[in-house]
């Protein structure tokens, strides 16, 4: 159950989906981004724990996690079918969003050209299994290099207030780099590759103590940053 969670670390707590929910008009409709999430991503996960459990069961020397094949095993062409689905569904929002950040470093850019393009890479990329069946520990990856915004964005929109300070610092007070955050976000992926690197956990498992880290490095470094520029920045 951690696995399935912080498999999609990126998405839960990155917070990635909300440079795709930037232009939803309501608020509620971050429940679509919440059902994909626990039923796109986490029961899918547990799913494909049985299916592997399942091929270990009809061959104990198969250890390969190959998608399609585990799918074909244990349901036939619908399994196939339902991969197919699986991968199209997460494609679409994550190269949109991919499509999102691009634009925000070539804001003149068409967004309809620059996600065209961006998912044309993405499938081209996608062609080589050398680079796909790394996919785990691409999105572990992913999802850890995230992590540290993700916590930051909590922090900044949850508990910043508490403390004193003001949210959305950056924006308010004109700057366009939010030192704070920068640091937290440096820190914690610092501290993250020691614990990999030295005290030996898995990849998987640093995110959760990270994100305390990172929560805990913003809140103390904003005091200092916040303290040095506010007189540029009006109260709101």
């Amino acid at each position: 159950m951690f696995f399935a969670w912080f498999c999609n670390m990126a998405m839960h707590i990155g917070m990635s989906d909300l440079s795709v929910l930037r232009f939803a008009k309501k608020s509620w409709y971050a429940v679509a981004s919440g059902a994909g999430m626990f039923l796109g991503h986490y029961l899918a996960w547990l799913a494909a724990a049985i299916l592997y459990a399942f091929q270990l069961h009809q061959d104990p020397s198969n250890t390969k996690v190959l998608p399609g094949p585990l799918a074909y095993q244990a349901a036939g062409l619908t399994g196939l079918i339902c991969v197919i689905i699986a991968g199209w569904t997460t494609a679409n929002p994550t190269i949109y969003r991919a499509g999102l950040a691009f634009q925000a470093i070539v804001p003149k850019a068409s967004r309809f050209w620059i996600t065209l393009i961006t998912g044309g890479i993405a499938t081209v990329t996608g062609m080589f299994p050398a680079i796909t069946m790394k996919l785990l520990g691409f999105v572990a990856l992913y999802g850890l290099l995230l992590m540290p915004m993700g916590a930051v964005i909590f922090v900044d929109f949850w508990l910043i207030r508490k403390f004193g300070l003001q949210s959305s610092y950056a924006e308010r007070s004109g700057a366009t780099f939010n030192w704070a955050a920068g640091a937290a976000w440096l820190v914690t992926l610092a501290v993250a590759w020691g614990l990999v690197k030295y005290a030996g956990l898995q990849i998987f498992f640093v995110s959760l103590p990270g994100w305390f880290i990172a929560a805990t490095l913003y809140i103390g470094l904003s005091v200092v940053y916040q303290k040095k520029v506010r007189p540029a920045v009006a109260e709101v």
